[in-house]
C-alpha cells in the first residue's frame, strides 16, 4: 500500500523556495563541506611558532571561520607546493597572496588583508641615495629572495646586481647589515619590522627607501570551484571584523 505525506501549500512552497535558494547560491551544498586552507613561511602574515601556525593571516581567517561556523584544516606548506595546490585542489584557500594583474583571473579572492607594497631598503647611516627605480640599478647589489616575486620583478625589469641567494627574508635583512649588499628588497613595511625583530635588530636600523618595486594588496586567495555566495560570506566576515576593531586589534599585535 503506497503512503502519501503531503505538504499544505504555504510550506510547500516554503521548501521550493528554500531549494531553489540552495540551487542557485550553492549555500546549502557547501554547508558543512570542509576548506582547506595552505600557507607558507612568510612572517608576520603566516608562520610557525612553537609547534603551531600563527601570524596576522593566520588569527584573521581563523577569525572568520569560527564567525562563519565553518570547518577548515589549515596546513603550513613550501611556497611552491602551496601554490600547487590552491591550482591544483578543490575547495582551497591560500593565505596570504598578493593580488596581482598576473595573477587576477586565476583565481577568485577575499580581501583585502593589508597593503602589499614592497619597498627597497638600505642599512641607517648608508650614504646611497636612492629616490627611483634608476637609483636602485646603479647600486653595488639588491639582496632578494630566492624564487620571490620580488626577485621575479627585478630580473623582469632587467636588473644585473641581484643577489639572490637568501632563502627567506631573515636572510636577506642579515646580509643587508652584514653589508652583503647596498639595498634589500622582500617583504611589506610590516614583515621589515618583525623580520628585524627575528634578527636581533631594531625595526630602524633599516631606512625604508621612497622607491616601491611591488604595489599590490594582500588578499586570501580562494580555489575557482568555490561558490561566489561563499566568497561572498567570508568578505562579509572580514568587513565585519573591520568594522567591529577586530582586526585593527589583531593587526596592532604585529605592527609594535
Amino acid at each position: 500500500m503506497a503512503v502519501r505525506c503531503a505538504l499544505n501549500p504555504a510550506k510547500a512552497g516554503r521548501v521550493m523556495a528554500l531549494a531553489l535558494s540552495c540551487a542557485l547560491s550553492g549555500a546549502c551544498w557547501a554547508a558543512g563541506q570542509k576548506i582547506n586552507i595552505v600557507t607558507e613561511e612568510w612572517a608576520p602574515y603566516n608562520y610557525s611558532k612553537d609547534g603551531g601556525l600563527t601570524g596576522f593571516s593566520v588569527e584573521i581567517v581563523r577569525a572568520i571561520a569560527q564567525q562563519l561556523d565553518a570547518d577548515i584544516d589549515m596546513q603550513l606548506l613550501p611556497s611552491m607546493r602551496a601554490k600547487a595546490s590552491l591550482e591544483g585542489n578543490r575547495r582551497t584557500m591560500l593565505i596570504t597572496m598578493l593580488r596581482t594583474p598576473e595573477r587576477e583571473t586565476k583565481y577568485k579572492w577575499i580581501g583585502p588583508l593589508g597593503d602589499g607594497a614592497i619597498y627597497f631598503y638600505k642599512r641607517k647611516g648608508s650614504p646611497i641615495e636612492v629616490a627611483t627605480l634608476e637609483d636602485a640599478r646603479k647600486v653595488r647589489s639588491i639582496c632578494s629572495r630566492y624564487g620571490g616575486v620580488t626577485t621575479a620583478k627585478l630580473q623582469a625589469a632587467g636588473f644585473t646586481n641581484i643577489e639572490a641567494g637568501a632563502t627567506d627574508g631573515q636572510a636577506v635583512y642579515k646580509m643587508l647589515m652584514l653589508g652583503r649588499c647596498d639595498l634589500a628588497v622582500s617583504d611589506s613595511p610590516l614583515g621589515v619590522i618583525h623580520l628585524m625583530k627575528q634578527i636581533g635588530h631594531a625595526p630602524d636600523a633599516v631606512v625604508q627607501t621612497p622607491v616601491k618595486l611591488v604595489a599590490s594588496p594582500l588578499y586570501i586567495a580562494c580555489s575557482k570551484d568555490i561558490s561566489d555566495a561563499e566568497i561572498a560570506r567570508w568578505q562579509a566576515a572580514l568587513d565585519g571584523l573591520k568594522s567591529s576593531g577586530a582586526f585593527q586589534a589583531i593587526l596592532k599585535k604585529y605592527a609594535e
